[in-house]
């Protein structure tokens, strides 16, 4: 008999990057399976999922705004409607696919479905990246039939304080490029190093800021800056022969393979990504996440000395530019950082999430 299983999450990279991560997983374990993804038309999905020809169904729901302006009284005030019927499109599509269980990744796309799920008794799995659970977990933790957590801290914000930590899954191909070529995508060199540095899918303002108070000071190094979709027009003016501006990396193995020294935020799944590819890295945790959980995401990288971390606070374009200089210019320490971001790796979480989703869907 030919399995189904859904998968629903997105918003961001965040959440879905680990549900394509999870989807590969369970076809190679499944390989007669069909996998259909579930995300949010004002989400990234709604561009990568038909990009990479997933099988997918995207529900008109997105998150409360918060403040006071027109937009947001506007928006939230269509939230119960969006609710209502996105959770009736969730269910029509269980009752077409009859799938043997359903998987939440997180966001606010992820919901619905899962809701749907419980209240038909299918069996449902939330894999939740973050070191403080998100808006979705808390609110189903206690009616899933398991959670998978990245990190162990986030158990104790879990109403159902079980839980099982696999980590978070990456994507294959994320490890798997060749630096050459990598280079050669970016139109780089291979006689100069290079740092990338990565804002998430809108881009960080405080990073690109400071990356662009640090261009004086990174001679003689080449930059791959993924300035983010709403930042590109303002910093594209800083492109160059070795200075790459990007709104959007598409190809994150080339990224990563091609990187020296990588700078970003501090969430779940770059962190993974980092750490899968054994990167030495500088982290400016997001002083405004929920729980703090990016400081205590990158204190996993920094205790192992795989990562400088640097408060968003003191972040200037000086302390960036002193900060990549130190490790560049230090090749010992280069690789003892790549060795220890490696050491705290999880290159088998998708598997160890499959095998929980297994052991529900075959109950």
């Amino acid at each position: 008999m030919r399995k189904s299983f859904i998968i629903a999450g997105g918003g961001t990279g965040g959440h879905l990057f680990p549900a394509l991560a999870i989807g590969d997983a369970l076809k190679k374990r499944f390989p007669n399976s069909a996998i259909h993804f579930v995300g949010s038309r004002f989400g990234l999905e709604a561009r990568i999922l038909p990009e990479n020809e997933r099988p997918h169904t995207l529900l008109s729901i997105r998150g409360f705004m918060r403040g006071y302006s027109i937009t947001a009284l506007f928006r939230n005030l269509l939230f119960p409607f969006r609710f209502c019927l996105a959770y009736l499109k969730s269910r029509r599509l269980l009752k077409r696919l009859s799938p043997v269980a359903v998987i939440g990744t997180g966001g606010y796309a992820s919901g619905l479905p899962l809701l749907a799920a419980i209240h038909k008794d299918i069996p449902t799995v939330i894999h939740e990246q973050n070191s403080y659970p998100g808006v979705t977990t808390r609110w189903l933790s206690s009616r899933v039939n398991t959670v998978c957590i990245s990190y162990e801290d986030a158990r104790r914000h879990l109403k159902k304080k079980s839980g099982v930590v696999t980590g978070n899954p990456v994507r294959e191909e994320i490890v798997s490029s060749d630096r050459t070529e990598s280079l050669r995508k970016f139109g780089l060199s291979e006689q100069l190093p290079v740092v990338g540095l990565l804002g998430g899918s809108q881009g960080a303002l405080a990073l690109n800021r400071a990356m662009k108070g640090a261009l004086d000071r990174l001679t003689d190094v080449q930059i791959i800056w993924q300035a983010g979709s709403l930042h590109q027009d303002q910093f594209a003016v800083h492109e160059s022969a070795r200075v790459k501006v990007l709104p959007f990396v598409n190809d994150m193995g080339a990224f990563y393979a091609a990187a020296d020294v990588v700078i970003s935020r501090a969430g779940a799944l770059a962190l993974a990504e980092i750490a899968a590819c054994g990167k030495p890295s500088l982290l400016v945790p997001f002083a405004g996440a929920a729980g703090d959980h990016q400081t205590k995401n990158a204190e996993s990288l920094r205790a192992t000395g795989a990562a400088v971390v640097v408060d968003e606070r003191d972040l200037t374009g000086e302390r960036m530019a002193d900060e990549v200089m130190s490790m560049l210019g230090d090749t010992m320490r280069l690789n003892q950082m790549s060795a220890a971001a490696r050491s705290v790796a999880k290159p088998d979480a998708a598997v160890q999430i499959v095998e929980e989703i297994e052991v529900i869907a075959t109950a």
